[in-house]
């Protein structure tokens, strides 16, 4: 029975009642059932066609993303490496993560996407991780998501590089010089972004457009001109 139904039944029974009633009381019962009247054309095209609503169609204007190929090194990998750090951030001279870090390290199977650290110096700059996150979710199970991630160039608007540079830079800048970069040399993270440069730079990707349709993400601070990392 729909809420059209039981409304009608409700007014069907309110009138019967009425008959027993005093004038007074029936009188008001009346005017009751006539303010009800104007709401249900509302309540009876309710309950038609809410149950049978068509499910929302997929949105024409997602946007297609294709993934560029990278070691796992710099992206899942970095995550690995942070987990398998001792020493806290050198910043804080605190381990946030310490808990999180001692249950992944007595686990005995390796995550394949492992999970991001929980410290907000670190956290704040998660874009990257949560935007590979989304591309590598299964379709059936993304949802609503405004990019779809596509396996072949030629379909692509636009060319995503999975490379968790925040990550990268933080890290350095924790379990380094503390608070500051390292010279060039002996940088790891420099080393890092260069070699992710030169790959792209190599790409078919690149070479097709010149690298005008390629996205890299990379969370951090404003800094001055005195204070650039390299």
């Amino acid at each position: 029975m729909g809420w059209g139904d039981l409304v009608l039944d409700e007014l069907g029974a309110a009138v019967g009642r009425t008959k027993a009633m005093k004038p007074s009381i029936t009188l008001l019962l009346a005017f009751s059932v006539l303010s009800l009247l104007p709401l249900l054309p509302l309540v009876l095209l309710s309950s038609k066609s809410t149950p049978h609503s068509p499910p929302r169609s997929p949105s024409p204007h997602r946007i297609r993303v294709f993934v560029a190929d990278l070691p796992r090194s710099f992206n899942y990998g970095l995550l690995d490496q942070f987990w398998s750090l001792s020493g806290p951030d050198s910043r804080i001279g605190v381990d946030l993560d310490a808990r999180l870090r001692s249950t992944l390290a007595n686990s005995t199977e390796k995550d394949a996407c492992p999970p991001y650290p929980e410290s907000p110096l670190l956290k704040q700059h998660s874009a990257e991780y949560w935007l590979l996150g989304d591309l590598e979710t299964p379709e059936e199970s993304r949802g609503a998501s405004f990019a779809e991630r596509v396996y072949e160039l030629d379909d692509a608007d636009v060319v995503f590089v999975p490379f968790f540079s925040s990550l990268s830079a933080q890290m350095e800048l924790g379990w380094g010089r503390k608070g500051r970069f390292r010279k060039r040399e002996r940088n790891d993270d420099y080393g890092r972004q260069r070699e992710v440069v030169d790959r792209i730079k190599g790409s078919e990707a690149w070479r097709r457009s010149g690298g005008r349709d390629h996205v890299f993400v990379m969370a951090g601070e404003v800094q001055s001109p005195k204070q650039k990392p390299y």
